[in-house]
């Protein structure tokens, strides 16, 4: 079963991100860290499901402003795990 896709509007760190990227903490989230899996403030952990957004399958939707095409493979999704890790890079993404 894939992870849930990050929505298109009110993005959490902990309601969304995390589920999406299948980390494992639930408290101590840095942004930075799921987004690309280094350690920053905090260095979270991923599930075999997931990993950092960076990596997402498919990326995309109507609020991303890294690209235009939904659930586009692989495209610009090395920009979600560059500073400074805007959440809204990770709209639409997910692990298929």
């Amino acid at each position: 079963m894939a992870l849930p896709k990050v929505p298109t509007v009110n993005v959490g760190v902990y309601n969304h991100l995390r589920v999406s990227t299948d980390c494992n903490e639930t408290t101590n989230l840095s942004l930075a860290s799921l987004c690309q899996g280094g350690a920053f403030a905090y260095d979270n952990s991923f599930g075999a499901a997931g990993g950092p957004a960076k990596d997402f399958d498919v990326i995309g939707g109507t609020n991303n402003p890294i690209t235009t095409t939904a659930d586009s493979v692989n495209l610009y999704d090395d920009v979600i795990g560059v500073a400074p890790f805007n959440l809204a890079n990770c709209i639409g993404g997910q692990y298929s």
